[in-house]
């Protein structure tokens, strides 16, 4: 489609996680007007790993099962608008987070978040979307416990038992999953959303709150929002973001620059 639009397009698939993120990253210091990533919200997050923030600027044409950073944006799910998009769009600029120097771009996470998503990456193939992670929560709830964390933040350290952490860069994830509803891709700031010790009765009645922001308004969870985060606990807690396992504990989240993107007019 784009070369039906005039365009001239050079194509290089990837072999592989590693495989594509040395491809964007050569891509973005080749000179190319625009580098194009066809994938999911996955995808996007392997491609921007070492791009060239300074050089390239990147595009995306949204094929993933959530694709929530597209929806942030704003941009298409349909293909042929999304190859408008890449060619008539312009370009803005948004956040690269960090977990452990690992970039992101939407919402990472740690304690029951993640290992629903561990569960949703290792178990459940059959389903799209939001049905994934839904799926996952409902066999990983049964066994979970609050996890002990030491948070430390531009205002001091405490010691926590907590359900799970979420350091939003964007709103949502998980399919629409609104986890850190007033988070913004290009204010500079994280927002922290924290689900404090609670029964797993009162978790899984607050959750699909979150798919509108109203879990905010629950007692034991806690919104926040700053440069930078860090989470420390005696048994190494796996972290996850943008659906992709990441790093582990302890560590610290901030933003680490910004990404030309392309985005609907």
């Amino acid at each position: 489609m784009l070369r039906a639009r005039g365009a001239r397009v050079d194509c290089e698939p990837s072999t592989g996680p590693g495989d594509l993120v040395r491809i964007a990253a050569e891509s973005s210091r080749a000179g190319y007007d625009r580098v194009v990533v066809c994938g999911g919200d996955g995808t996007l997050n392997l491609a921007v790993r070492e791009f060239d923030l300074e050089k390239g600027t990147l595009a995306l044409i949204p094929t993933g099962s959530g694709d929530d950073f597209a929806k942030v944006t704003g941009v298409p799910r349909d293909i042929k608008r999304a190859c408008a998009n890449v060619m008539d769009g312009e370009v803005r600029e948004f956040d690269v987070a960090i977990a452990n120097n690992l970039r992101y771009m939407g919402v990472a996470g740690l304690g029951f978040d993640s290992e629903v998503a561990d569960y949703a990456n290792h178990n459940v193939k059959f389903l799209r979307g939001s049905a994934v992670y839904l799926y996952a929560i409902f066999r990983v709830l049964p066994k979970f416990t609050p996890r002990a964390v030491r948070i430390r933040t531009e205002h001091g350290t405490r010691d926590e038992q907590i359900m799970f952490a979420a350091i939003g860069n964007t709103r949502q994830y998980g399919g629409g999953i609104r986890i850190t509803p007033d988070a913004l891709p290009d204010d500079g700031q994280l927002d922290l959303c924290i689900v404090h010790k609670t029964t797993r009765g009162q978790l899984l009645k607050t959750l699909p709150k979150a798919y509108t922001g109203a879990h905010v308004k629950s007692p034991f969870v806690e919104i926040s929002r700053g440069r930078t985060f860090t989470f420390e606990s005696e048994q190494a807690m796996a972290v996850y973001a943008d659906g992709e396992p990441l790093t582990r504990t302890p560590v610290t989240f901030g933003i680490c620059g910004r990404l030309k993107f392309v985005v609907p007019q």
